[in-house]
C-alpha cells in the first residue's frame, strides 16, 4: 500500500481531534520535561559533592583505630607453654592515636608512583572563645605547604592567605561556618582550650570556605607544633596521613595495600563517604520511580485517546479495509499516530526541560545540605536528554500498540452489516 494515503489519514485523525492530541502530547511534554529538570538537579548536586570531596578531601586516610590496642609485652618474653604468669595491681595506661614512625611512612607513601601527595597532620578537638563566642571545633595540625598542594586550600580562602599560616607563629586558618559562628574575622585574636585545659593564644590569618558543611562549620588549620603543644606531645607525634592519587578509582585497592603493609586503618573516600553515596542511591531510585510514574501516566493517557479514536472511527476502518488496506496497515496507521505524539510531545519536552533547568540553575538559592552552595548545580549530560526522548518514544509506542492492534483486527463485514 502507497505510505502516502496513509500518512494523510494520520494527520488527518490528529487535527480532527485537536484537543485530545494536544492533551496527549502536553502530558508526554511534562513527563520529559520533569526527567530532564529532576535528573538534572540530583546528578549534578551529586556531581557537586563529588568533585568537592575529591577535590577537599583525602582520597586515602590512614589513622590509628581507637580501638586497635599495643600487642601485651608479656608472652613475647615469657613465651614458653609451661610457664604462668601472673601481674598484680596492673595501671591503666591511656593509649594516644600516635603513628609510631609516622614520618618513615609518609616517605615510603611519597615513593609510590599513583601517589601525587602525601601530608601527616595532627588533629584535636577544643574550644574557640572569642569574647563571649565559645564554640567545639576541630584543630587540624597541618604542613600548610604539602596540604594546599593536595586540596589547593587558597583557591578556597574568602580572605587572608595560607601562607601566613608560615609566617605567624600563631597564626590559624578558620572554616568559614566557625568563623561564622564565633563572629571571627582576620587578624582577631582568640584562644583554644584542649581538652586536657591546655590554651593557647591564636592569631585568625585566613577564612577559607570549601563548600563542605561539615569541613567548614567545625574545623580550623594551625601548623603542626602548635597543635602538639595543645596536645601537649613531643614533635614526632602525628595521628593522620592524607593521601592523594593520580587516579582517584585505584584508592580502595591502594587503601587496602597500605593497611596490610602500615598496620593502620586505610580508608579510601568512597567508605568515609559511604553513608552520603547510600542517600543518592536512594534518590536516584526514587527520582525514576516518579518519572517512570508520570510517563505511564502520559502513555494511559495515550491508549484511552486512540482507544477512542478507534471506536469512533470503526465505520472509516471498516471503509478502508474493504478497499484494500491490509490488518498491518490499519495497525500502522494508528502507530504512526502515537509515535507522533510521542515524537512532538519529547521534543518539546526536551526544549522545556532545558530552558526550566537553565533558568532555575541562573536563580541564588544558597543551598546548605551535604554542600553549600550559592547556585544549584544542575547536569545538562546530553546523555538524560537522550535518555528522555527515547523512554518517552518508548512508552508512548507501547502505549499506542494495544489499540492500534484492536483496530487492525476489526472485521469490516460485522461494521458493514450494523450500518
Amino acid at each position: 500500500m502507497n505510505r502516502f494515503p496513509i500518512i494523510r489519514i494520520v494527520f488527518t485523525h490528529l487535527i480532527s481531534r485537536k484537543r485530545q492530541t494536544l492533551v496527549s502530547m502536553l502530558g508526554v511534554t511534562f513527563g520529559i520535561t520533569v526527567f530532564i529538570f529532576q535528573a538534572g538537579v540530583i546528578t549534578g548536586l551529586q556531581d557537586f559533592f563529588i568533585e568537592k570531596t575529591i577535590n577537599s578531601t583525602a582520597h586515602i586516610h590512614i589513622y590509628r583505630d581507637k580501638n586497635q590496642k599495643s600487642p601485651p609485652i608479656l608472652p613475647r618474653v615469657f613465651n614458653r607453654d609451661d610457664q604462668w604468669v601472673t601481674v598484680q595491681n596492673i595501671k591503666n595506661k591511656e593509649e594516644l592515636p600516635k603513628l609510631k614512625q609516622g614520618m618513615q611512612i609518609v616517605d615510603i607513601l611519597e615513593s609510590y608512583p599513583e601517589v601525587t601527595g602525601v601530608s601527616p597532620s595532627l588533629s584535636t578537638q577544643g574550644i574557640f572563645k572569642l569574647g563571649i563566642s565559645e564554640v567545639s571545633g576541630i584543630v587540624n595540625g597541618v604542613d600548610i605547604r604539602r596540604e594546599n598542594q593536595l586540596f589547593d586550600l587558597e583557591k578556597d580562602m574568602l580572605s587572608g592567605s595560607v601562607i601566613r599560616l608560615e609566617t605567624v607563629n600563631n597564626g590559624l586558618i578558620l572554616g568559614s561556618g566557625l568563623a561564622e559562628s564565633l563572629g571571627a574575622e582576620i587578624n582577631d585574636n582568640l584562644s583554644i582550650v584542649s581538652p586536657g585545659g591546655i590554651s593557647l593564644q591564636m592569631k585568625v590569618v585566613g577564612i577559607l570556605e570549601t563548600g563542605l558543611r561539615d569541613l567548614d562549620d567545625n574545623r580550623a588549620y594551625s601548623s603542626i607544633r602548635n597543635t602538639q603543644k595543645l596536645m601537649n606531645v613531643t614533635g614526632s607525634y602525628i595521628t593522620d596521613i592524607r593521601i592523594k592519587l593520580r587516579d582517584v578509582d585505584q584508592a580502595e585497592t591502594l587503601a587496602a595495600e597500605f593497611q596490610n603493609r602500615f598496620g593502620y586503618e586505610a580508608d579510601d573516600w568512597k567508605e568515609v563517604n559511604s553513608s552520603v553515596f547510600s542517600v543518592f542511591r536512594i534518590q536516584n531510585i526514587v527520582t525514576y520511580l516518579v518519572i517512570i510514574s508520570i510517563l505511564l501516566v502520559s502513555g494511559f493517557g495515550i491508549f484511552n485517546v486512540l482507544s477512542m479514536m478507534i471506536y469512533e472511527k470503526m465505520n472509516d476502518i471498516a471503509i478502508l479495509k474493504s478497499i484494500g488496506y491490509t490488518d498491518i496497515d490499519i495497525r500502522n496507521i494508528f502507530l504512526s499516530e502515537a509515535l507522533i505524539i510521542g515524537f512532538l510531545g519529547g521534543l518539546a519536552g526536551l526544549i522545556l526541560g532545558f530552558l526550566v533547568s537553565l533558568i532555575v540553575s541562573m536563580i541564588p538559592t544558597n543551598v546548605e545540605g551535604f554542600v553549600k552552595t550559592e547556585y544549584l548545580n544542575i547536569n545538562f549530560s546530553p546523555y538524560f536528554y537522550l535518555l528522555a526522548f527515547v523512554f518517552g518514544l518508548v512508552a508512548t509506542g507501547i502505549a499506542g500498540f494495544m489499540p492500534a492492534r484492536k483496530a487492525s483486527k476489526i472485521d469490516p463485514i460485522n461494521i458493514i452489516r450494523t450500518l
